[in-house]
């Protein structure tokens, strides 16, 4: 709502807008099924859910395809190695990404075609 009172810019230059539920983030901005459900009513083609909130979700992309939607943003899978302080730096280190130095300082993994590394070495 606040955005909408401020007549933010992004705002004023979209085609159309959704208005969330008011209250927790539970209810809205994190609510997968939710943002699902309005992506489906609105006849959307894909979904940028911005940052924070549900945008760091895996559930949120993988919901999305599930019902033909894309998601702007990384796979499911890759959105949970980033999560993750040991598979983010394994990923970074695996791409050679420079890293602070740490105990698994040099341990690369395959990265899969979805742009994840494997559970197992």
């Amino acid at each position: 709502k606040d955005d909408l009172e401020a007549n933010a810019e992004f705002i004023r230059l979209a085609d159309a807008f959704v208005e969330v539920p008011p209250g927790k983030n539970t209810n809205n901005y994190a609510n997968v099924e939710l943002i699902v459900q309005t992506a489906r009513t609105q006849n959307v083609d894909c979904v940028w859910p911005g940052w924070g909130h549900a945008s760091e979700n895996p559930a949120l992309p993988r919901a999305l395809a599930a019902v033909g939607i894309m998601f702007l943003g990384p796979t499911a899978p890759v959105m949970h190695a980033l999560g993750d302080k040991i598979a983010s730096t394994i990923l970074a280190q695996s791409s050679k990404v420079p890293c602070i130095p740490w105990n698994g300082e040099g341990v690369t993994a395959e990265i899969q075609p979805d742009g994840s590394i494997p559970e197992e070495p």
